[in-house]
């Protein structure tokens, strides 16, 4: 290694499926995440737990997963603050340390926790708008003091996905995410040329994304999930509508007080009729509404507008966490617990018809947490090598800290493991990776395990939901399950993954605003499951 610390630039491609990114059967052109392969270490079956942003930045940043570190779905949870996080390492050891983020990892999901500056945007700012011309301004003009540690969180391919004019042809991609793929590639190019070249750089995804070229089939979990609670039917409001009413973080304090019934509640228990009419839809709205905050005239025509939105945000309080918590306590207070959740339930549903199409959440197949994970570092490592066997998520820290030769604080990845020793030719062996699906609504959660060979998941609360089971080598693409002809295989690989939950049972990180009877109701479903003593 340099006598001198590299600096180190972590680049986290939302919703980046390794195969449109890594090798050959794909329509996406990526040059310039070519050129950094073939100078840099590729493992392109780098597999993450959830299907879901907030969990997967806090096992990113952790080395755990969800079971120790207690993010267990998009919000409504907090990153566990006994657990040592990457950030809080690399300042230990002399590090600047600052992220650039976006889409739900607000601040107040802890995963903030170690860094120097964390700059949250609006989902409107991407490289290519005023927002990315200042990021690369502050990268060129030494803003980010040296040594640092950098992670950018981009937003292009999330829906809707953004493909700029020159990109938006057949010649780029078959589809719109691969098109969108080969313009953010582009953009790639605007950030590796804006860095030195004692720059050790990582470049993952935090979860994957379904195309159209993916069908759910009969007899699947989400097939079960979306006859038992009558997806296809009426719906209510879309969460990103009600997050672009009253702001990312309102939307966070009213998940906390709003996520644990939700997660007790159960359609095979408690039946519901779903009736949906235009009044409910206005009084959802209207119920909504209550929390949005107040705007000048001027302020409307900057809805859109990159770095201005934001600014505009903070200045009136869009992203303030205690006046965020005060007004949502108070239409709790006004509108009562109960009406709310049948709000918060049939958000839940469109917000899972919408996930049916995107993928996000709701199941872990391998276009889904498969994602690319590229490690380039000129002069420091081999370049050209690509790896066939299976990383983590949770692998990706400890890698790095290892590369630094930088020894962790106890506590610290308690779940992860560095890939350090494959890198460099030494015995090194691949661990199994745990899979879940929050329990929201506890009908539809879903725990499994990937190992090199198999998938397997199943309903930890219900007996009822389909259970299915993937030889990965013969039938990569997940279309036959043999869940029902291989019980044996299957128990065993459900004990494999019940092995990996910690020893005093899952963690469960929340948002300020549950109640002490709320708490213990949460803490006597995991004892009901065998998770607490």
């Amino acid at each position: 290694m340099s006598e001198d610390r590299p600096n180190i630039l972590l680049i986290v491609l939302d919703c980046a499926r390794s195969d449109r990114w890594l090798g050959q059967a794909r329509s996406s052109r990526t040059p310039v995440m070519d050129r950094l392969a073939a100078e840099g270490v590729t493992l392109p079956t780098t597999i993450t737990e959830k299907s879901c942003t907030t969990p997967a930045f806090a096992s990113l940043l952790t080395g755990a997963f969800s079971v120790n570190h207690g993010v267990w779905g998009l919000g409504g949870y907090r990153m566990l603050d006994d657990l040592p996080t990457l950030p809080e390492v690399l300042r230990e050891h002399g590090y600047h340390t600052y992220a650039e983020a976006t889409g739900p990892i607000v601040p107040q999901t802890g995963v903030d926790r170690g860094f120097e500056q964390y700059r949250y945007r609006t989902a409107f700012d991407f490289m290519h708008t005023r927002w990315g011309d200042l990021f690369l301004e502050r990268l060129r003009t030494g803003q980010y003091a040296e040594p640092w540690f950098l992670m950018v969180h981009l937003w292009e391919l999330h829906t809707p996905r953004q493909v700029l004019p020159e990109f938006d042809s057949p010649k780029w991609g078959a589809n719109t995410y691969d098109r969108s793929v080969s313009s953010l590639d582009s953009q790639l190019d605007r950030i590796m040329g804006s860095v030195s070249d004692n720059t050790l750089t990582m470049i993952t995804g935090d979860h994957g994304e379904k195309t159209l070229d993916e069908v759910y089939r009969e007899g699947t979990a989400v097939d079960y999930i979306r006859k038992l609670y009558h997806i296809d039917g009426h719906r209510g409001m879309k969460p990103g509508t009600a997050s672009r009413l009253i702001g990312p973080v309102a939307l966070q304090q009213l998940r906390s007080h709003l996520q644990p019934a939700l997660e007790r509640f159960s359609q095979r228990e408690t039946p519901r009729d779903f009736t949906y009419t235009r009044w409910t839809h206005l009084r959802d709205f209207l119920c909504v509404f209550k929390l949005a905050p107040w705007l000048r005239l001027e302020d409307l025509f900057i809805l859109r507008s990159p770095v201005r939105l934001t600014r505009m945000l903070e200045k009136r309080g869009v992203l303030d966490e205690e006046r965020n918590r005060k007004r949502v306590a108070r239409l709790v207070d006004t509108v009562g617990h109960d009406r709310l959740f049948d709000m918060y339930l049939r958000m839940w549903r469109n917000q899972f018809h919408v996930q049916m199409d995107e993928g996000h959440i709701i199941h872990v197949y391998d276009y889904l947490v498969r994602v690319p994970w590229v490690i380039h570092w000129p002069g420091e490592l081999a370049g050209g090598l690509a790896f066939g066997r299976m990383a983590r998520q949770v692998d990706i820290a400890p890698t790095l800290l290892d590369l630094l030769g930088i020894h962790a604080s106890a506590g610290f990845s308690p779940d992860g493991q560095s890939v350090g020793p494959l890198l460099r030719g030494e015995p090194w062996g691949p661990l199994p990776a745990y899979l879940s699906v929050a329990a929201v609504p506890k009908d539809a959660a879903i725990h499994g395990v990937r190992t090199e060979r198999h998938r397997y998941v199943y309903g930890p609360e219900n007996p009822a939901l389909p259970r299915e089971l993937y030889d990965l080598q013969v039938d990569p693409a997940e279309k036959d399950n043999i869940a029902q002809a291989n019980p044996g295989l299957c128990e065993e690989l459900q004990s494999l993954a019940e092995k990996m939950i910690p020893e005093g049972g899952p963690r469960v990180g929340r948002l300020e605003g549950l109640s002490e009877s709320e708490q213990r109701e949460i803490e006597l479903r995991l004892r009901e499951l065998g998770y607490v003593d």
